[in-house]
């Protein structure tokens, strides 16, 4: 194997993992934002005006 297919093998493997990590990134953005949306149904509204529909 030579140094330019090294070179090739090495630089493609971090684009790889580079790749995968904002895969795995998005996801976890990805469920947090449903988290925080299902955790704002649960809070009831209050103050002024609370108990118009």
């Amino acid at each position: 194997m030579s140094y330019v297919d090294a070179g090739y093998a090495v630089g493609l493997s971090v684009l790889f993992l580079y790749a995968l990590s904002l895969v795995l990134r998005r996801r976890a953005l990805g469920r947090r934002a449903e988290l925080a949306v299902d955790a704002e149904d649960l809070v009831t509204p209050s103050g002024p005006g609370a108990d118009e529909p």
